[in-house]
């Protein structure tokens, strides 16, 4: 399923959304599958438009090997960031006070959010604090920057800060206490290694 939802509110996110939809639709089918998941009934139609019609279930892949090497190790996949820390923190932050609101999942950025993002943020956020002295996580400015547990505290803090000055100003009192609960609860988490979805 396509975690980038259309948007009927912001025009620019519903083409977004929908490129991406197309895009990974038609993966799908060339790789010879016979349909897809979708999320939203706004994905349905052209998800359908990109397999082919009835179906495709005579259709075999044609390997070059008998048995393909199904675990390549990935090329040019992207940096370890603290910008991406920082995107996990304020997503596992935002997710948790989802669930303390009664949401079990939420719409964050356009994309929709579950328990699974939940868990995996955390373990990112766990492993980066755990292999900091052998695996490279680069700032802005492309130095290396050690993700200590106080590192992690403080963005945490930062995190919760920007969260809070970006609600409106009608934000309920319960709503703020829930993101602030919600900060604690996910660090605290992360540090007692609780990664089980209980």
């Amino acid at each position: 399923m396509t975690a980038l939802y259309p948007s009927r509110e912001d025009p620019e996110l519903n083409a977004r959304a929908l490129a991406v939809l197309e895009k990974d639709k038609k993966n799908e089918a060339t790789c010879l599958m016979d349909g897809a998941w979708t999320g939203h009934p706004d994905q349905n139609e052209l998800a359908v438009k990109q397999f082919p019609y009835p179906n495709q279930l005579k259709a075999r892949p044609s390997y070059p090997k008998e048995r393909p090497d199904l675990r390549p190790i990935p090329i040019g996949v992207g940096k370890r960031t603290l910008a991406g820390t920082r995107a996990a923190v304020r997503t596992v932050i935002r997710y948790r006070q989802g669930v303390l609101a009664g949401r079990g999942a939420s719409l964050l950025d356009g994309y929709m959010e579950d328990l699974a993002t939940d868990r995996i943020y955390r373990l990112m956020i766990a492993q980066r604090i755990r292999h900091r002295d052998v695996v490279r996580i680069v700032d802005d400015g492309g130095q290396p920057i050690a993700h200590t547990p106080e590192r992690i505290t403080e963005l945490f803090d930062e995190e919760l800060s920007r969260i809070l000055r970006e609600l409106p100003e009608n934000t309920s009192s319960e709503t703020i206490e829930q993101f602030k609960q919600a900060r604690f609860l996910s660090e605290k988490l992360i540090v007692s290694g609780e990664f089980t979805p209980l």
